[in-house]
Order: C-alpha cells, then structure tokens, then sequence
C-alpha cells in the first residue's frame, strides 16, 4: 500500500484555506448569549424550595437530628435570638459546638463550660457594637433534648445567667391538647 500525502480528502475542507481565512473562521466571539428564561426558572425553583422549607417562626434553626424536643401544649412563638442547643452528644451556640456534655456531667461547678461562657460573652459583645443605643436585653433560647438529664440544663441556664442572658426561652414541640 501506497503512503499519501494528506489532503485533497472531504472531511479536509479547512486545510484548503489560506491562513488569512483560517483565522477569520476560527475567530471567538467575546460576546455570549445567555439564555435567561431557564435562569428565571431555577431560581425560581430555588425560592420557592427555601421558602416551603424554611418558615418565618424559626422552625429552621432548630432542625437538629440528635435533639428531640420536650413537647408543651401552651407556647408562643420565638423571636431570634442566640441559641444553646444541648444534647446527649454535646452542647453547641449558634451550631457551633462548645461543650461535650458527657465531660460537663462529670465535672463539678463550671467547668468544662468556659466554651459556652466565652462564647456567650462574644455574641453580648457584639450586640452592643452592633446596637450601640440600645441597651444589652439578655435573651437566649435554650434547645435542650428531652433524654438530657435537668442538671446538665441547669448548668448551661446558670453559665447563661452568669453572662449575663437572663432571659431565658426554652423551645419545645407543640403537643396535641386532649380533651
């Protein structure tokens, strides 16, 4: 079998082109169409997904799989606030973890929360940046399990108390009233 030059074939129309031409066709343009319809689309989708997960009561700062709440059949709805959520795995602020809660039970006073205090001591800190003309009002929520034994919880409303959060709010499930 003969060897050919390449060339000459259909598939190689481009290689008959002079370099001026070949430029001209492969040139990109810097300008390029969006197609906005399926945009508008998704982001529509994204918000209503948000707004069917997310309620305006605060349902979705406590989403918590290791926590079960306590349930209560009279309650009101919270406002937001810092929240402790304490569980049998450990104690966190605002999602993040602070405490192990097995190490808080077998220690004795306040040790083993320096972590929650600390923390509570920065949010009141940067409340009072934030809201330089109004006065520091003291408000924490407290998400505590229902398997979490009372002294652990009253430790962590103690450490609260002592930073100076005195309201204290306890978030619970609403429960069916019996008749």
């Amino acid at each position: 079998m003969a060897i050919r030059a390449p060339g000459g074939g259909a598939g190689l129309a481009g290689f008959a082109l002079g370099k001026h031409q070949l430029k001209q066709r492969t040139k990109k343009t810097l300008s390029q169409s969006l197609n906005l319809t399926s945009m508008v689309d998704f982001m529509s989708v994204i918000v209503i997904f948000l707004l069917m997960n997310f309620s305006a009561s605060g349902d979705a700062m406590f989403n918590q799989p290791d926590i079960r709440l306590p349930s209560a059949t009279v309650g009101e709805e919270i406002e937001r606030v810092p929240v402790v959520t304490v569980s049998v795995n450990g104690i966190t602020f605002e999602g993040n973890p602070v405490a192990d809660s097995q190490s808080v039970m077998l220690s004795e006073g306040d040790s083993g929360l320096e972590g929650l205090e600390q923390a509570l001591l920065d949010e009141k800190d940067t409340f009072k940046a934030v809201r330089a003309g109004e006065g520091f009002d003291g408000k924490v929520i407290i998400a505590a399990d229902e398997h979490v034994p009372y002294k652990l919880v009253r430790r962590v409303f103690n450490i609260a108390a002592k930073a100076g959060y005195v309201r204290v709010n306890y978030v619970v499930r609403l429960a069916t009233k019996e008749p």
